[in-house]
């Protein structure tokens, strides 16, 4: 019975992308441009029908090939050619109006071909021909989880070879069929969608929201005719394929989610955005799914007449991408009721004005920034906008606008004004304020709170000025979404708390006021205890993270502490620190310098001069760096303004599960008060449910907590007796052994948290359970190796896996006499095997494959056919005849390799040309040939150290015509530069 990746999961998801609205493409018979992949016969007749006008063959064709030259460039990651796609454009390629109108297809394995590299894609996407997106998908528990796809996706998207189709492809999916694992820091199961962007690309849930009704029923004849294209109508009846083909599995609940046919135009047209920016350069970004169900309740919203209304999404979700993605999506509602739109984007600090005019700036728009209550009035007073289809944000900083400003205004009535009033939990007072004035001058106004922290005070709260939720995302989701981490709380060590008493002469139990903590931290003996504190223990914690890229904040009391902090570390420390305040100089170059850029040449790792910033007021809000990871607290917040300064060292960076608050001022008790009323507003306010809402807080208690747990888990496990441990893992199988490593490797967590928190951790068996997790990851790899070789549809290197303890295993189930041989001369002759395949300097090579799968067979014997001596002797003797032919092939490499003085490349260029030319070439000929070429090579670049591609290219295209013409082969210039792309892969391979 067939049973794998293709009859479980790529039939049945191309059967429900018919459900939806898609035909079937079969490649058979087709007529398909190898440039671009574009189904020339479907894109013809499909632009023909949209733009209601015959364009003859020779227009469309030029059509095509502008597509290639548009897609065919280094530099714009697609965006001239998605520009052209979704701008006006003479002939329109793709109906954003009318999506029904468009050609939808899917097809299977379509083959994408560069000069040396090709990738097929599971399904591929066409929209009127235009392969426009794919989705890789996985069978359920695959090997590594769809992290396996990611890697290949990174990996694609770093070939030049496949630039062309990446800049052509818009959404991109993957799915092993499994729900989402949320308590899983790296993601291996569930399904994600991007879109390329380079080595950049990220990968996004996709929760749904609002469920899409679908049919079920697929004509008879339909799923048999696309069973046959694929071979497998062998499975059309089967239990397993019936069940895989429901519409709610979780592949197909994902495709319908993201590439119903509505959802996936909107997603091309207003939910991709290309982002160029000073620090990171251009990017490609894809609207993540919290902000496309804001987006349409918004619509919903606007329709029943709302004028006002906040949208409440966490610290981190991307706010101000949300008002860019908003902008365009309502420039088009409104232009529908024939009104024209101008917009505003309201802030109420100056830095913030710089901080949201270059975001919207780097994502193309024209901005106007106005820092005065005159200019604004002016602003909203000229009946001047754009064109209708021109992206023009007003970004307005009302810090200077008095409270009781008040401006008469009379304006034009034609025009829709939306205002995005960012972080509206500040400053927005009911009364005698910028707001109310501005509500009472533009009634007609729209008015679109953005928050991650509403105001909840007694007296008012966000939604008395702004009416009603449009939209919430809170922190449950975004972490559950990878988006942001949890904060845990860390209290200091009791020697420091120690030190301050008695530098403040103070008694144990006694406590001093807020005003008097500011004034005695300020003393230069309290700044020196507490700065040598903290440098030692950020040193302690970027130890036990192991990572030195790591960063701190200091939330200084008072800016006059803040200046002290700052002349300790530049005088006494060895952190380099920069002080961030509201009247220094450099403030946005240092932020800039903080946050810091990706050394290439250090494995992309994130570099800045300074290890800390110090603040008072400013970068409380609105900062993110990804390698701000512990923050030192020494005043307090309140509410929402706490929760703001918590989420600084929130922002996901590696695999750090946590952002660190190292409190000096005990804002437990305001924080769990706080936390408790945001969560009442969820569940009371706007209906959420409410079961699946966690604090997003930790400290040590519940660090403590969590170690209880673990040892419930763990209870029945005899951890104090190694051996009998083990035994106890022999039965289990690996889900249950993986559950074990988690909660193992979460007790040598916890045990770390404790440390950095400086509490005692002697009575925590750290040694027992480090070698316990050791067991039981060597179960688990024994587990995977049984795995790997029963499994035909995988296409991991079998001479990758440890296999000597599978064989023992094996061999102990079938409990055979070995008294002619002994079990660890099996081993050494595996052991043999495996070095010899390691020792192998040409693993492409197709005889290397060969005796890899020869090796699978046998180590598959041990298990099937060890009932008898004579099998163990005759498997034995396949062994070492399997071990003697590595050797042969590695001496035949080895001799080969001496003839071209120890350079291997060259060795595995002969091989492949010889391989090419087999029918005319000898060794001895080839030989001659490669001479001729290497001594060019040594003549024209041998004095460069690391040649490019297209030096190569360009230098010895004629060296090798010419030296395989002495041979007599005439070679054009594809086959002269696929013997050249041989010297790029193996000699000169960048990187």
């Amino acid at each position: 019975m067939i049973h794998n990746e293709d009859s479980r999961v790529k039939l049945p998801v191309i059967l429900h992308f018919i459900r939806l609205g898609y035909k079937y493409q079969s490649k058979k018979g087709a007529e398909i441009d190898n440039r671009n992949n574009i189904f020339v016969d479907v894109f013809k007749e499909s632009i023909r029908e949209l733009n209601s006008k015959d364009y003859s063959d020779n227009v469309l064709e030029g059509l095509i090939k502008e597509i290639a030259d548009l897609t065919d460039n280094t530099r714009d990651k697609g965006k001239a050619f998605f520009e052209k796609i979704t701008t006006y454009s003479q002939i329109k390629l793709i109906d954003f109006n009318r999506p029904e109108r468009n050609d939808f297809r899917v097809v299977s394995e379509l083959r994408f071909k560069g000069e040396r590299e090709e990738f097929r894609p599971d399904i591929t996407i066409l929209i009127n021909g235009i392969p426009i997106g794919f989705l890789e998908v996985k069978k359920p528990n695959n090997q590594n989880g769809v992290q396996a796809e990611f890697s290949r996706m990174r990996y694609r998207l770093g070939v030049q070879d496949f630039l062309h189709f990446f800049n052509q492809f818009q959404v991109i999916g993957f799915s092993n069929n499994m729900p989402y694992d949320d308590d899983s820091r790296i993601k291996l199961q569930g399904s994600f969608y991007t879109t390329p962007n380079g080595t950049k690309a990220s990968f996004n849930n996709f929760r749904e929201e609002n469920e899409i009704a679908v049919n079920d029923f697929i004509a008879e004849d339909l799923v048999e005719e696309i069973l046959l294209d694929n071979n497998l109508i062998s499975i059309k009846d089967t239990n397993e394929f019936k069940t895989n083909l429901r519409p709610d599995t979780h592949a197909n609940k994902f495709v319908t989610s993201l590439f119903s046919i509505e959802r996936l135009v909107f997603f091309i047209k207003y939910g991709i955005v290309y982002v160029d920016s000073k620090r990171a350069g251009l990017e490609k970004h894809i609207m993540r799914y919290p902000q496309y169900f804001a987006i349409k309740e918004l619509e919903k919203k606007l329709s029943k007449g709302m004028r006002r209304g906040v949208i409440w999404h966490t610290q981190g979700s991307g706010k101000t991408a949300l008002a860019f993605f908003s902008s365009n999506v309502l420039r088009d509602y409104f232009q529908k009721q024939k009104k024209i739109t101008k917009f505003y984007f309201v802030v109420d600090r100056l830095d913030l004005l710089f901080q949201a005019s270059d975001e919207f700036s780097s994502r193309g728009m024209t901005i106007a920034n106005i820092d005065s209550k005159e200019a604004f009035a002016k602003n909203l007073k000229s009946p001047v906008v754009a064109s209708t289809s021109s992206q023009t944000m007003n970004v307005i900083n009302i810090q200077k606008f008095s409270e009781d400003s008040t401006v008469e205004l009379e304006l034009e009535h034609d025009i829709q004004r939306i205002y995005f009033l960012d972080e509206v939990h500040r400053g927005y007072k009911p009364k005698g304020t910028f707001l109310a004035n501005l509500l009472g001058a533009d009634p007609n106004g729209i008015y679109i709170g953005l928050t991650g922290t509403p105001i909840l005070k007694e007296e008012f709260k966000t939604t008395d000025l702004f009416d009603s939720y449009i939209h919430k995302y809170y922190y449950n989701k975004s972490i559950a979404d990878g988006y942001t981490l949890k904060i845990k709380k860390e209290d200091i060590a009791t020697y420091f708390k120690r030190d301050v008493r008695r530098v403040l002469d103070m008694k144990e139990d006694e406590k001093i006021s807020k005003k008097e903590w500011e004034v005695v931290t300020q003393s230069d003996q309290f700044v020196d205890t507490l700065c040598k504190y903290i440098e030692d223990d950020f040193e302690q914690f970027k130890e036990i993270q192991e990572d030195p890229t790591l960063g701190f904040m200091i939330v200084s009391s008072s800016s006059e502490q803040a200046r002290k902090i700052q002349d300790w570390f530049t005088q006494e420390g060895s952190l380099k620190t920069a002080l961030v305040l509201y009247d220094e100089e450099g403030n946005k170059d240092k932020q800039e310098e903080f946050r810091g850029k990706r050394n290439k040449e250090n494995n992309n790792e994130i570099q800045s001069e300074y290890s800390g910033v110090i603040v008072y007021n400013m970068l409380l809000t609105g900062f993110d760096a990804s390698r701000l990871k512990r923050l030192y607290l020494l005043r307090e917040n309140k509410k929402h303004s706490l929760l703001q300064t918590l989420a600084r060292v929130n922002r996901p960076y590696k695999k750090l599960k946590y952002g660190y608050i190292v409190d000096f001022v005990d804002i437990t008790e305001e924080y769990e008060e706080t936390n408790r009323r945001y969560l009442e507003e969820l569940k009371e306010d706007i209906g959420e449910d409410g079961n699946d809402i966690e604090e997003i807080f930790i400290d040590k208690e519940k660090v403590k907590e969590k170690i209880v747990n673990i040892e419930n888990a763990l209870f029945s496990y005899d951890l104090s007796n190694l051996e009998m441990f083990q035994s106890q893992l022999q039965p289990l199988n690996e889900n249950v052994l993986r559950e074990i490593k988690a909660s193992l490797t979460e007790y040598k967590e916890c045990y770390n948290e404790l440390r950095m928190a400086h509490e005692d951790v002697s009575d925590i068996p750290i040694e027992r359970i480090s070698k316990a997790l050791i067991e039981v990851s060597n179960r688990i790899n024994l587990k995977v190796a049984e795995r790997v070789l029963d499994d035909d549809d995988n296409d991991n290197d079998i001479t990758d896996v440890d296999l000597q303890n599978l064989i023992i295993e094996f061999l102990r189930v079938n409990e055979i006499d070995l008294a002619f041989t002994t079990e660890n001369d099996i081993l050494e002759r595996v052991t043999n095997v495996r070095n010899a395949f390691s020792s192998n300097n040409d693993q492409d090579d197709d005889a290397f494959i060969e005796l890899q799968n020869r090796y699978k067979e046998i180590v598959r014997s041990f298990r099937n056919e060890t009932s008898s001596t004579h099998q163990i002797t005759q498997i034995l003797k396949d062994l070492d005849a399997l071990y003697n032919d590595i050797l042969i092939l590695s001496a035949s490499n080895n001799t080969l390799t001496s003839r071209y003085n120890g350079d291997d490349a060259y060795m595995r260029i002969h091989k492949r040309i010889k391989s090419k030319y087999r029918e005319i070439l000898s060794d001895l000929s080839t030989f001659e040939i490669m001479k001729l070429i290497i001594k060019k090579i040594d003549e024209l670049i041998g004095n460069i150290h690391q040649p490019t591609q297209n030096i190569i290219f360009r230098e010895l295209k004629r060296p090798v015509r010419d030296a395989f013409k002495e041979k007599g082969i005439a070679m054009n210039l594809e086959e002269v530069e696929d013997i050249l792309y041989l010297f790029t892969d193996y000699k000169f391979k960048q990187g």
